[in-house]
């Protein structure tokens, strides 16, 4: 997928999510903006994605299992392979939770991890979530 991506320059979103049907809906989502998207499960697949491509626009889920969105998030915004990537949170976590989860990650950080620039609750309505992948990746 990451070669179609460079000969025909269509833009492509990572998609981390460990519920299916979530991962479906994001897809569709993700599709009727004429995006390509490659699904992983889990923070650990993600980034191991990220290995063998560089997308456009990830958008990441914060609770899952194996390797979470708080963690994945943090390597992420610490590593300067990723960090310029844009990234769109994705959560049933109410956007304050997360933000004292990430004051709590920075207490003893020299370099602080930045607060999300966009978080989006799952239950936003469609075209808020529509809105936010454009204004993070070029169309």
């Amino acid at each position: 997928m990451a070669e179609a991506n460079e000969i025909k320059g269509t833009k492509t979103v990572l998609i981390i999510e460990d519920e299916m049907d979530m991962r479906f809906y994001l897809m569709a989502m993700v599709r009727s903006l004429g995006l390509e998207s490659i699904l992983t499960r889990n923070g650990v697949q993600g980034l191991l994605a990220l290995g063998t491509l560089r997308p456009d626009l990830i958008i990441l889920d914060v609770m899952m299992p194996e390797k979470g969105g708080g963690l994945v998030y943090q390597e992420l915004k610490t590593n300067p392979l990723y960090r310029d990537i844009p990234l769109i949170l994705f959560s049933g976590v109410d956007f304050q939770s997360f933000v004292h989860y990430i004051k709590m990650l920075n207490l003893n950080r020299v370099e602080k991890i930045p607060c999300p620039k966009y978080y989006v609750e799952k239950s936003a309505d469609p075209d808020y979530l529509k809105e936010v992948i454009k204004k993070n990746i070029t169309l």
